[in-house]
């Protein structure tokens, strides 16, 4: 180990948080740091993923007419 601070580690956990990470993390090595972060973004992409199926399957129960309109509306 050579003593430096994860910076950069740390800034891309800081972006991907979206806010300052707990202190906690800052004992943490850049190698640790950049597997946290890889496994926050995979999540993300995961339940990204799970909530659009969730969504369409929800419109399954909505009468085929009006699914264009509710897609435009929720986004």
């Amino acid at each position: 180990m050579t003593g430096r601070k994860p910076e950069r580690e740390l800034a891309a956990l800081r972006e991907r948080l979206g806010s300052e990470p707990p202190q906690g993390l800052h004992a943490l090595t850049g190698a640790q740091l950049a597997d946290l972060t890889t496994a926050i973004t995979e999540a993300r992409r995961r339940q990204r993923e799970a909530l659009a199926a969730a969504g369409d399957r929800a419109l399954n129960h909505v009468p085929r007419f009006l699914r264009g309109p509710i897609r435009r509306v929720a986004g």
